[in-house]
């Protein structure tokens, strides 16, 4: 029987692959009654909450609140670190980025009443 192997690095790196492919988005739906769903999502930008509501609520949604906070890395390190950084490709990247966001969802639209059929007059 003919086994398939795997190097011993990709047997490490494949589930922190799989894992850093699942979504960061974080969905807690607050209102199941009704035709209207309501949901509060948590990751890191607004866009990427706002994709997800769009794939929650097919028919629209409406954004009751929405928030992010966006902060970098702090600039105070003497400059021979800053440039050693930049050297090494240690980039000042955002390190706390959050955001928020609460939707309700928008409900089908209302099919159109079918059209009558001519009643049959009789004579």
């Amino acid at each position: 029987m003919n086994r398939l192997r795997l190097h011993p690095v990709l047997t490490a790196a494949l589930p922190l692959a799989i894992l850093m492919g699942c979504a960061t988005v974080q969905v807690r739906r607050v209102a199941m009654e009704g035709p209207e769903s309501a949901y509060e999502l948590e990751g890191t930008s607004i866009a990427e909450l706002d994709n997800e509501a769009r794939r929650l609520c097919p028919h629209g949604h409406d954004t009751r609140r929405q928030w992010q906070n966006y902060q970098r890395l702090a600039n105070d390190q003497l400059y021979p670190v800053r440039l050693w950084d930049r050297i090494t490709g240690n980039l000042n990247t955002p390190t706390n980025s959050k955001a928020q966001m609460a939707v309700i969802c928008k409900p089908a639209p209302a099919s159109p009443p079918a059209p009558m059929a001519p009643s049959a007059s009789s004579p």
